[in-house]
């Protein structure tokens, strides 16, 4: 446990620095931009996430997988092999991107002079996916410094980026994806640097086709995943507007502090999940870290849907100020995220990949259905509902397919003692504007409520130590 917290510290960290860049860019962006703009910005982000799948096709797994079983020559032929792959993976991808980028640009926005920012964000994808490789060495290697120079010059390059392109030379949006470019131009050749010598340059059939045997079968769940979080663009482009997925983008920007956490916990957890599996009180272990991290993670979600208008005054300018009803729910969201990534040990462990696809996909047909039916029924707030549900099936399909594939006793009682106090305060706060004496009294309440468990089930782990 000490080994996961200090990762989890350091690379939360690092997170930081890096979410600190999209809070500072938020009060430029929404004072720069309108609603329907910040609707574009968003829908070539969706666009570029997409495409990146295709790119890396989940071979990063692979690697994190089979990073430790090798050594000396071999774990760098490993690296280097990857890298090979997902180079020309990636190329070929932004290739297509580049020249379907007038097609993309009439089909989404009904205007061609979009299709630039496309070509844009084609130059960003390769460098997104091998920076994510590289990370992934760095953090398995224990370079924890390095990785957050990496955090640090990328985050500092953006922001002067922005204001050369946006501010200074008051480019619009092309000026945001150039800053963004010009950033991981930066960070990516730095981290290239750092990462060469883990190479070994021989190239390995039999390389290839092991990592690729583990990551392909994932890669459904991946698509499965991104239409979860990604696809209800296309759902309000039909039924709302781009003014409607400007103001969503920005609420999910600013709950984006809890996938923050999530990415600072899932960097930490996969080394030390590999690790203490091959101890024989594993499973002992990795059921005491759900109630751990809930208590902390659903602490941190109760604060944001108490306080989301202050948080929303704070960053953004008026036009934006109705979406502080939705980053409760949010928040709520991407923690579930987490708490997935817990439960889901079994086909990680078992090398069944193959069942995070069953369980993306089962999960993706009910929530377009409920995506389909909420959003004319509630607008807005009922993609944010139909997210929440989409997720909390998503996890009770994983826990029980988990633990049919390798058993930990997690237990459900507590884990639901402590959801629903969180789930009722996300969803209250999307439909009824709180008094602030009320909302003092349940910070309080959830305050006392997680810090109370969250000392109960650390002394409770710390007694099985």
């Amino acid at each position: 446990m000490k080994e996961l917290i200090k990762a989890f510290l350091i690379f939360g960290l690092a997170t930081s620095i890096e979410g600190l860049l999209g809070f500072t860019l938020l009060p430029i962006y929404t004072r720069y931009f309108t609603k329907v703009e910040y609707g574009v910005i968003d829908m070539v982000g969706v666009i570029l996430a997409i495409a990146t799948i295709f790119g890396v096709l989940q071979i990063e797994t692979a690697l994190q997988r089979y990073y430790y079983e090798s050594t000396g020559v071999r774990r760098k032929m490993l690296t280097f092999n990857v890298f090979f792959f997902v180079f020309f993976a990636s190329f070929f991808v932004s290739t297509l991107l580049y020249f379907f980028a007038p097609l993309l640009a009439n089909l989404l926005f009904d205007n061609y002079r979009y299709e630039n920012l496309i070509r844009i964000a084609c130059f960003q994808l390769p460098l997104i996916n091998l920076s994510v490789l590289g990370l992934i060495i760095l953090r398995f290697e224990k370079q924890n410094l390095k990785f957050l120079i990496i955090i640090v010059v990328k985050v500092l390059t953006s922001l002067l980026s922005v204001f050369l392109f946006v501010i200074y030379n008051k480019m619009g949006i092309k000026g945001v994806f150039l800053a963004q470019l010009l950033a991981l131009v930066f960070s990516s050749s730095l981290l290239f640097w750092f990462v060469k010598k883990y190479f070994c340059f021989r190239y390995s059939n039999i390389i290839i086709k092991k990592t690729l045997t583990y990551a392909l079968p994932q890669i459904p769940a991946r698509i499965g995943s991104i239409l979860m979080s990604q696809a209800n663009r296309f759902f309000m482009l039909s039924f709302l507007s781009l003014s409607a997925i400007g103001l969503y983008s920005v609420s999910l920007k600013l709950s984006s502090g809890i996938q923050l956490f999530y990415s600072a916990f899932v960097m930490a957890w996969r080394p030390f999940m590999f690790d203490k599996f091959k101890n024989e009180n594993n499973k002992i272990i990795f059921s005491s870290v759900l109630p751990i991290m809930s208590s902390f993670i659903f602490l941190l979600v109760s604060f944001i849907s108490l306080f989301s208008h202050e948080i929303f005054v704070l960053m953004t300018s008026k036009e934006f100020y109705e979406g502080h009803k939705y980053i409760g729910g949010l928040s709520l969201y991407f923690a579930l995220f987490l708490i997935k990534e817990v439960v889901d040990i079994g086909p990680v462990i078992k090398e069944k990949t193959k069942f995070l696809s069953y369980t993306f996909f089962l999960t993706l047909f009910i929530s377009f259905i409920i995506l389909y039916v909420l959003i004319q029924v509630d607008g807005l707030r009922g993609v944010v509902i139909s997210l929440l549900i989409s997720n909390l099936i998503l996890m009770i399909f994983s826990w029980i397919v988990s633990n049919y594939l390798y058993y930990i006793p997690f237990n459900k009682v507590h884990f639901l003692i402590l959801f629903l106090p969180v789930f009722s305060l996300s969803v209250i706060s999307m439909y009824l504007e709180i008094s602030f004496l009320f909302r003092m009294i349940l910070v309080i309440s959830v305050t006392f409520f997680y810090l109370i468990s969250l000392i109960f089930f650390v002394r409770k782990y710390l007694s099985i130590k």
